[in-house]
């Protein structure tokens, strides 16, 4: 065998090995609830890791009629909202889809979104603005499919954004390369992690 042929066989070897080895993400610093309201039982679509892109969780309400009450998993303060849009727009590309969506800011520097939320339910129902401060568990929407969804569900996130443009005006974060700023979101009750096709009852932490 050739040591050019040696060389080759080596570097896509190596290249195996470093795709394999996948860089383990980050836990969130704070430990929050599931965003739903007490007592509902809330089963996965896509856990953090099976989310494509990874990093994303994708939650729905099951066992009783909706619509399902999303609510905070922390305490913070209302950072962005989106609420106006109320259609379904599955099908489309990512980035022709409007969504609706809640991000809150924590006091530990880490954010949370709820995404598909059904239409005036954050500022007409739940009665929230930018700026408003609020508690974990306290009622911020309605679970729906607005926007690039196949069901009803919350696509809930907590990362660590850049302070300076944390978000952009489609309510998506900024630089966030492989997913580089999304963080494992810890969940009391649950000390090994949401995974998919489970289902878990939210409660107050």
């Amino acid at each position: 065998m050739s040591i050019r042929l040696l060389i080759a066989i080596s570097a896509a070897a190596a290249a195996a090995l470093a795709a394999s080895a996948q860089t383990p993400s980050p836990e969130s610093a704070s430990v929050y609830r599931l965003p739903y309201a007490d007592g509902t039982q809330v089963k996965v679509f896509d856990d953090f890791d099976t989310h494509r892109p990874r990093g994303r969780i994708d939650l729905f309400g099951v066992g009783a009629e909706g619509p399902f009450k999303v609510v905070a998993a922390g305490d913070g303060r209302i950072a962005a909202i989106q609420d106006g849009y109320g259609e379904q727009q599955s099908g489309r590309a990512a980035n022709l889809c409007h969504n609706n969506y809640v991000w809150i800011a924590h006091p530990n520097g880490e954010w949370t979104n709820y995404s598909h939320l059904a239409q005036g339910s954050v500022t007409g129902k739940a009665h929230l603005k930018v700026g408003d401060a609020v508690k974990a568990g306290q009622y911020l929407g309605d679970e729906d499919a607005i926007g690039c969804a196949m069901l009803k569900h919350v696509h809930f996130e907590v990362v660590r954004p850049d302070p300076a443009n944390p978000i952009d005006t489609g309510g998506f974060l900024t630089d966030n390369a492989d997913s580089k700023r999304e963080l494992r979101p810890r969940f009391c009750g649950v000390p090994d992690g949401v995974k998919k096709d489970q289902t878990y009852t939210a409660r107050a932490c």
